[in-house]
C-alpha cells in the first residue's frame, strides 16, 4: 500500500534531520575499532592493543579516541605488558581537561597494582575512594578495602580505617556508605547500644527514598534491640521502614527486600516476645492480605489460624485455613488444614502432599523459653 502523500513529504522532510544526528565517527576509527575487537575476540591482545592505538588517533570525537586508549591499556594488561598498561590507565585518569573514564581509568590502574604489589594497590584503591566519592567506582573501591581491612585485621581495624576515611569524604555521596559501615563494624564489636544509635542516625540523616541504607539500618537496629530485650522500640523500627512502603496502581507495588522480612518478625515479635496473641493475629494476616508477592503468605495464615485456635475460636481459625486452601491450593499446609477442620476441602487439582506433616503442626517455643522480654539477650 502506497503511503499518503502527506505522510511520505514528512518523512522527506525529516529524513536529513536523522541523519545529521549521529556524529562523524571517521572512517579510520571505525575501521581500526572493529580490527581491534577482532583481534580482541581471538586472544590476540598484543595485535588488539595496537589496532586500538590506531583508532584511538584515527577518531574524530574525543571521547572516541580517550575509549579507544582505555582499551588499548586493558589490552595489553592482558597481553601480559602490565606496567605499561599502567602508565596508560594513570595517564587517562589525570589527564586535563577531565574525559569521560578517569574513575574507571583509575580503578583499573589500582587493581593492576594491587595484584603485583598489595601496598601500593591499596593506597592507590584509598585515593580512588576519596577522589571519585560520586563514582560508583569510588563505593567499589571502598567495600573492597573494608573487606581487606577484615580479612586482616578484623572489625577493630576496619573501624580505625572508616574513622578515619570520615572526614576525607565528608559531604560526599561516599559518607553515607562510610557510616553505614561503620555502624555494622561497631556492632560486630559488640557494641549493641552505641551500633543501634549509629544505624537510627545512618536512617535519620539519610532518610527514604533517597537513603541507600534506611531499610537496612533500620532492620538491623531493630535486630539490636530484641537483642537488648526491647521487642516494642524493635517493632517501631520495623513499622517506620515499613511506613513508607509504596504501591503502584499498575502492575504490583514497589517492593523492597526488607519488607517481607520485617512484617514477619513484627507477628514473631508480639506472638514471642510480647505474647500478645490479638496484634500478632492482625500482623499475621497483613503479611498475607497485604503482601501479595511474598511466599510466606500461606505460612502467615496457618499461624495466625493456629492463634485463633489457641483462643478458643475454631470457627475462624477454620475460617482462616480455609482460606489458605482455596489461595494455596499446592500448600504443604493444605492436608493439615484439611485434617483440623471438616470444613475445609482438598482442591482438586493440588499438589500438595497427600499427609500432614507432623514437623508443621509442632508447637512453636513458648515465649518462656526465649530470653525475657525485659532484660538483655545474653
Amino acid at each position: 500500500m502506497r503511503r499518503p502523500a502527506r505522510v511520505a513529504a514528512l518523512v522527506l522532510l525529516l529524513a536529513p534531520l536523522g541523519a545529521g544526528c549521529a556524529p562523524d565517527r571517521g572512517a579510520a576509527f571505525e575501521k581500526s575499532l572493529a580490527e581491534a575487537r577482532r583481534a580482541h575476540h581471538a586472544g590476540r591482545f598484543d595485535a588488539a592493543a595496537e589496532r586500538f592505538d590506531a583508532a584511538a588517533r584515527g577518531a574524530k570525537v574525543p571521547r572516541d579516541a580517550v575509549y579507544a586508549r582505555y582499551e588499548a591499556a586493558l589490552a595489553r594488561a592482558r597481553a601480559g605488558d602490565v606496567a605499561r598498561a599502567a602508565r596508560e590507565l594513570r595517564a587517562i585518569a589525570d589527564a586535563k581537561p577531565a574525559n569521560a573514564y578517569p574513575a574507571q581509568a583509575a580503578f583499573k590502574a589500582a587493581d593492576l597494582a594491587w595484584k603485583s604489589d598489595p601496598a601500593a594497590g591499596y593506597a592507590e584503591l584509598e585515593a580512588v575512594a576519596v577522589r571519585f566519592p560520586e563514582s560508583g567506582v569510588g563505593r567499589a573501591a571502598l567495600l573492597r578495602l573494608l573487606r581487606h581491612d577484615d580479612e586482616t585485621g578484623g572489625p577493630a581495624a576496619t573501624l580505625a580505617h572508616l574513622d578515619a576515611l570520615a572526614p576525607k569524604v565528608a559531604k560526599t555521596a561516599l559518607e553515607e556508605d562510610v557510616a553505614y559501615e561503620r555502624a555494622k563494624r561497631v556492632a560486630a564489636l559488640g557494641r549493641r547500644e552505641e551500633a543501634r544509635d549509629a544505624l537510627i542516625a545512618v536512617a535519620d540523616r539519610w532518610p527514604y527514598p533517597g537513603g541507600a541504607y534506611f531499610d537496612d539500618a533500620l532492620y538491623r537496629a531493630s535486630e539490636i534491640e530484641e537483642e537488648l530485650g526491647r521487642p516494642r522500640e524493635a517493632i517501631a523500627l520495623l513499622e517506620r521502614m515499613l511506613s513508607f512502603r509504596e504501591r503502584s496502581v499498575t502492575i504490583g507495588s514497589y517492593e523492597r527486600p526488607r519488607y517481607v522480612p520485617a512484617a514477619l518478625r513484627i507477628a514473631e515479635l508480639y506472638e514471642k516476645r510480647l505474647g500478645d496473641r490479638d496484634k500478632a493475629r492482625a500482623a499475621y494476616h497483613r503479611l498475607y492480605a497485604d503482601f501479595k508477592t511474598s511466599t510466606l503468605r500461606d505460612d502467615a495464615l496457618w499461624r495466625e489460624a493456629e492463634l485463633w485456635e489457641k483462643d478458643g475460636d475454631k470457627e475462624t481459625a477454620c475460617d482462616r485455613l480455609a482460606t489458605l486452601a482455596s489461595d494455596f491450593p499446592d500448600s504443604r499446609y493444605v492436608p493439615c488444614a484439611v485434617d483440623r477442620c471438616r470444613s475445609v476441602k482438598r482442591p482438586a487439582k493440588s499438589k500438595a502432599p497427600k499427609t500432614c506433616r507432623a514437623y508443621l503442626t509442632r508447637e512453636p517455643r513458648a515465649p518462656e523459653d526465649d530470653a525475657p522480654a525485659d532484660g538483655p539477650t545474653p
